[in-house]
């Protein structure tokens, strides 16, 4: 939503006519969120900030008046801000807050000016409703409002468009709009692919339309020994789809979905060769496997210094190596979303995932790395994960996890007693 409102560069504060004998900057109408309106509140505040440490020492009632004017200047430039990245809830928060204080301070002057800006933010919030449900009746509206955002062709203006696309969703979660959702969620990637091609040394446009380009980009990430750039190439692959998907270029969904088994198949291939089955030993004096049970839980557990993540998913390939591949990819977003919720990293980007391999059940006939459940039709798998970020990290993260121990090790330690 883009806010074309123009108003005079005296300050909203000058309503409650506390500042009569202070002369306004200036009262040429300027665009409200516009970098001259802000300039304006930066100037202001240095002005009163030096006007301030003058008179401290007086304590006169200059001062008392001259703080207040600053606190309430520093406010409508944080409000504004809000404003401007449409995150009017934020807007709407900070005034009730302000407010709040005031009110309890019994300072009318201050009142008077947060009760108009409350006023201002509910009107804008009213505003940003009716103007994304104009942007739903047809997919066209908000694609026309979204190329808009996007057309500077700068950071700032995908961040913004990425931000509208988020306040887009929100309506739409909110109205329970399913097929709105879907194709919001395309744009939401797009953006995410527009931002990270503008600050990686990728050219995404040149990537999703030749194969000799792409292949001279992703071969030597996928054949690489080291594990980041097999997971760089993940997530390039990943950028190159989401960006392809709304430019309509020659390569298709078809060559991605082979280029992503390459992917899962390496990641196996450099999980296995860590050898990092051979740390169980620590613990257990055989390869550990794990029996199947109807009662084996889903979820994130602590296995001594370890993760352990288990779940049921559908692979893409029949193939064993690029299944392991698969499985460690789904089992990364399930244990990110685990530290995400329970609040145990700041970011999912912050993550790195270091070694992880899929620890095999029991079988009759020999040792399988899945096991199919009829009931819900999908492959369970139990991944383990030796570091997540750092030793540290994984050790300090694995405490607020319930513990989990294999049956042999169970029985051993019955034993024990």
């Amino acid at each position: 939503m883009r806010y074309r409102i123009i108003i005079h560069i005296i300050i909203f504060l000058s309503i409650s006519g506390l500042y009569g004998n202070i002369a306004t900057a200036q009262s040429l109408p300027i665009q409200r969120g516009s970098p001259a309106y802000f300039d304006s509140l930066d100037n202001r505040m240095d002005y009163l900030q030096k006007q301030i440490a003058r008179l401290k020492q007086t304590r006169d009632v200059a001062y008392y008046n001259l703080q207040r004017e600053l606190d309430l200047t520093i406010f409508v430039k944080a409000y504004e801000e809000y404003v401007v990245d449409e995150d009017l809830d934020k807007a709407r928060q900070l005034t009730e807050s302000r407010l709040e204080r005031a009110e309890f301070r019994k300072d009318q002057t201050s009142v008077k000016v947060y009760r108009q800006y409350l006023e201002d933010a509910f009107t804008l919030i009213k505003q940003q409703r009716m103007h994304y449900q104009q942007l739903f009746v047809k997919e066209k509206n908000f694609k026309k409002e979204f190329e808009h955002y996007c057309e500077p062709g700068s950071l700032e203006s995908f961040q913004r468009a990425e931000r509208m696309v988020d306040l887009a969703l929100k309506y739409a979660h909110e109205n329970n709009l399913t097929e709105t959702i879907r194709y919001l969620e395309v744009y939401k990637a797009y953006t995410q692919a527009r931002i990270f091609d503008y600050g990686s040394a990728y050219d995404l446009a040149s990537l999703t339309n030749s194969e000799k380009e792409f292949a001279k980009v992703f071969q030597p990430l996928i054949t690489s020994d080291s594990l980041s750039h097999i997971r760089e190439a993940e997530t390039l692959l990943e950028h190159c789809v989401n960006y392809g998907r709304l430019t309509n270029s020659s390569l298709n969904g078809e060559f991605f979905k082979q280029q992503r088994l390459l992917i899962t198949s390496a990641l196996a291939d450099k999980l296995e060769k860590e050898g990092r089955e051979r740390e169980l030993a620590k613990y257990t004096d055989q390869a550990v496997t794990a029996q199947f049970d109807t009662l084996n839980p889903r979820g994130v557990f602590k296995w001594h210094d370890q993760i352990i993540v288990i779940d049921e998913f559908i692979p893409t390939s029949g193939i064993e190596n690029v299944k392991k591949g698969e499985a460690i990819m789904h089992a990364d977003k399930m244990l990110a979303a685990y530290l995400q919720k329970n609040k145990l990293c700041t970011a999912v980007k912050d993550l790195k995932f270091g070694y992880a391999f899929i620890i095999p059940y029991k079988s009759n006939a020999k040792n399988t790395s899945f096991y199919y459940n009829p009931v819900s039709r999908k492959w369970q798998y139990i991944a383990c994960y030796t570091v997540v970020v750092s030793q540290n990290y994984t050790q300090e993260v694995s405490k607020f996890m319930p513990p989990v121990l294999f049956e042999d090790e169970t029985n051993r330690e019955e034993s024990r007693l």
